[in-house]
């Protein structure tokens, strides 16, 4: 089960007012409602995939305009999984009509039953039924969003949104419009504000696994390059003394260059720190790593030294 799919499951059981269920109805009715005239009768359809909202649908219709319903199923192209229901409202149109001003502007009167913050949630809740969706949270991307093909819908839904200070922005698709969240946060809050407590609790336990595994892999990718860093550094640095050991001619080196080469020498698989701490047990002083990084840098420079006089002298042997 999708986790739209788990949210909308549990907003269809949440029991609500004779005016929440006006707005919820409302937003059935402009997002997912078709009229029409067959043999002189009037008729609305309510069109959907999801035999979840189809119930929900019905309950309002039953429970507001006692209309006569008739349940349809219609076989979509070979390449979609769901069939089309479609509930037919074949009694009381006029009254819905008139009463949701479904025929003239229905957004005005959308407005007109949304003046409370609860009839504002509901409109909510019916739009993101009929047509909203939201991303599984352990995805790579949080996504919130409710269409519309109506650009004065979903800019009215846009407007709900931001009544709750969820930020909630439009962009126009191919066949219509969308009013979405990508903030993890305000989608939280919206499904919380929806009334769907317990997909809330799934979505934050998701996200905060979802962060938490995010956190320990870019801990390990840091690890892990700073391991590879420091393997570098040291078959660098056991290179250089290699090339010391065997060309050096500028004398004896000092006591704190030969104590770094012999530290190394002995640890070469040690990194910088744990390399403080052993030189601390043989030399019985401490040394701070940018102190010992200051020697290596020492023994790199001899070691450049004698790279580029061996440079020198090869270009000399084939001038000859």
């Amino acid at each position: 089960m999708t986790f739209a799919k788990t949210v909308k499951n549990e907003l269809i059981t949440i029991p609500i007012s004779h005016t929440e269920m006006l707005a919820e109805f409302s937003a059935f009715l402009n997002l997912g409602c078709e009229f029409h005239i067959e043999n002189s009768q009037k008729m609305i359809d309510f069109l959907t995939k999801n035999p979840t909202v189809t119930k929900r649908f019905l309950l309002l219709t039953k429970t507001l305009y006692q209309s006569e319903t008739i349940l349809l199923k219609k076989d979509q192209q070979m390449f979609t999984k769901k069939p089309l229901i479609i509930l037919r409202l074949t009694t009381q149109i006029d009254k819905i009509i008139l009463e949701h001003g479904y025929l003239e502007d229905p957004i005005e009167n959308a407005r007109m039953i949304t003046n409370t913050k609860e009839e504002k949630k509901a409109f909510l809740r019916g739009a993101f039924l009929v047509t909203g969706s939201i991303n599984d949270p352990k995805t790579a991307e949080y996504h919130l969003e409710i269409f519309s093909n109506k650009k004065e819908e979903i800019i009215f839904i846009q407007w709900l949104m931001n009544d709750f200070n969820l930020n909630a922005r439009i962009t126009k698709r191919r066949n219509g419009y969308i009013a979405y969240l990508k903030d993890a946060e305000s989608i939280s809050d919206f499904i919380q504000l929806l009334g769907a407590t317990n997909a809330v609790f799934k979505f934050e336990d998701s996200r905060i696994k979802r962060d938490f595994n995010n956190s320990i892999n870019r801990i390990m990718n840091c690890e892990i390059a700073n391991e590879k860093k420091s393997v570098i550094a040291s078959q660098e640095q056991l290179n250089d003394i290699k090339l010391i050991n065997k060309y050096y001619i500028g004398g004896e080196l000092d006591l704190k260059t030969t104590q770094a080469i012999d530290l190394r020498k002995k640890y070469p698989e040690a990194n910088l720190r744990e390399l403080t701490e052993i030189f601390e047990k043989e030399y019985g002083e401490t040394i701070s790593k940018s102190g010992l990084n200051h020697r290596f840098g020492k023994i790199k420079k001899i070691a450049d030294g004698i790279r580029e006089g061996r440079k020198k002298w090869l270009l000399e042997l084939e001038l000859i």
